[in-house]
């Protein structure tokens, strides 16, 4: 279905592809190989909004989430994971609050489950949850962008700005990152004041640059899939174990004060031409048939081949037998990791 974003995004020389995605006549891997030498404008229909409002609505998210909601203040976002009582992730987001409510900024292919399960627990708490996908849009920005008048610049990775309604935040990346979440009529402002400098890209690029950051992205293929620290959640601040009680949290504790993670997200490449959904088993060339690991994210890489984040038993690492969909599949080689995977 169409909305009014797409109607505009339509005016700028988008279209929707076969996939239902808004696409601006390149293909991903034209687009990527691109993103280094130019100043891109992203549409990122690919995420959605939960807005969480209401007296009890930090209580609320602190009894439910990984990272210590408390933390959050009008210059911060984070990362948290909402788990079911294993200790599975059922959806992973970025956080921020804004104004007297708090944003959950997550993928739109999950988006419903997340509030069912999440109204579920509400009970006599006076919470609303809202989904305002529609009323709040999200896009971004890749490069090293010029000041603007409509939105401010943070300096510091998960730093939040705020200019008038506008609210950006820094994320990493190999280059400048910044995700603007506004009310469409200044999205639509900003985005036609960025025409003449910026290109438009897909959300495929923001996709390829979550991959480099070393950043997962929970979807409905992968939903219940890994606990935290398998997509190594812990490490990049998305799980504070120092705060009280969520689902899972007995799980995820014991798996770090007693335990040691047998499997941990990697970054990896292979010559495959198309990437493969997440969920996508990996095996072993020559093993005995059992799932090695599985795929989180994969996206055309900007030279040849795909770039992948794939959750992969420890005594696998670094292996050179590590096969993409069967075990006579596609080679995978792990690349540079964009972070340490020991925890200190």
């Amino acid at each position: 279905m169409n909305t009014p974003w797409h109607d505009f995004l339509s005016q700028h020389g988008a279209s929707l592809n076969d996939a239902r995605q808004i696409s601006f006549g390149h293909d991903a891997r034209t687009e990527i190989n691109s993103i280094v030498d130019e100043l891109a404008v992203i549409s990122l229909d690919q995420l959605g909004i939960i807005q969480v409002s209401g007296e009890d609505a930090q209580d609320f998210l602190q009894s439910q989430f990984s990272n210590d909601i408390a933390l959050l203040n009008s210059t911060t976002s984070q990362l948290s994971a909402y788990c079911n009582p294993k200790g599975r992730i059922l959806a992973q987001f970025l956080v921020i609050q804004a104004n007297d409510s708090y944003l959950l900024i997550l993928p739109l292919n999950i988006i419903d489950k997340t509030m069912q399960r999440l109204t579920m627990f509400v009970m006599r708490s006076k919470v609303e949850l809202a989904n305002v996908t529609n009323e709040l849009i999200c896009f971004g920005l890749a490069g090293n962008q010029p000041e603007n008048t409509e939105f401010a610049l943070p300096e510091n990775d998960y730093q939040l700005a705020t200019r008038q309604s506008v609210l950006t935040i820094k994320l990493p990346a190999p280059l400048n990152r910044y995700l603007i979440i506004a009310p469409i009529e200044n999205a639509m402002s900003i985005w036609t004041s960025l025409k003449d400098s910026h290109t438009p890209r897909s959300h495929h690029v923001w996709q390829w640059l979550e991959i480099q950051a070393g950043i997962p992205s929970i979807v409905k293929e992968t939903m219940e899939e890994f606990v935290p620290q398998m997509v190594n959640l812990e490490l990049i601040g998305a799980v504070n174990f120092k705060k009280g009680c969520y689902p899972g949290q007995e799980i995820v504790a014991r798996m770090h004060y007693l335990g040691k993670a047998k499997r941990r997200m990697f970054k990896l490449h292979s010559k495959e031409a198309t990437p493969p959904p997440p969920g996508t088993d990996l095996y072993l060339n020559g093993g005995d048939g059992q799932s090695a690991g599985k795929i989180v994210s994969a996206e055309p890489a900007n030279d040849s081949g795909i770039d992948l984040l794939a959750v992969i038993r420890l005594n696998h690492q670094n292996s050179d037998q590590l096969r993409l969909g069967s075990a006579d599949g596609p080679a995978l080689e792990f690349t540079a990791q964009p972070y340490s995977l020991d925890p200190e």
